[in-house]
């Protein structure tokens, strides 16, 4: 048995490296940095998937981003038409009361939970 091995030692090893590349091509999948989490290695799907999320999110603040600027040309348009002298719009002067109630509201709501908490924190630390 061991002549037999060293006259095909060649051959012994040619197909052990073989077997041994096969495994490695099969099991090692290449792997990249994530978008998300730069420490975390993902592979080719992850990294679609994680890329697909990412320009979801993004198409969804684009479409937040364009009712608001909507919202926005709706009370200047309104604006334009009260300064030009033109007969009063009633929705216009109804979005403009319900858009400076709410910055009024949102304000005081701001100040009012700003001044809890710094009096919670000040009472905490003194």
């Amino acid at each position: 048995m061991i002549a037999w091995i060293k006259n095909n030692a060649s051959l012994i090893i040619t197909i052990l490296v073989i077997i041994a590349f096969i495994f490695y091509c099969y099991g090692c999948e290449p792997k990249a940095r994530s978008l998300v989490d730069v420490g975390k290695l993902v592979n080719r799907q992850e990294l679609q998937l994680e890329l697909d999320q990412i320009i979801s999110l993004a198409q969804l603040r684009m479409v937040d981003l364009d009712k608001q600027e909507q919202l926005r040309a709706v009370v200047l348009q309104n604006a334009l038409i009260l300064v030009e002298g033109q007969p009063l719009n009633p929705l216009g002067l109804i979005s403009a009361i319900a858009a400076i109630y709410g910055i009024t509201q949102g304000g005081s709501n701001i100040t009012k939970v700003v001044k809890s908490k710094y009096t919670i924190a000040k009472v905490n630390n003194g």
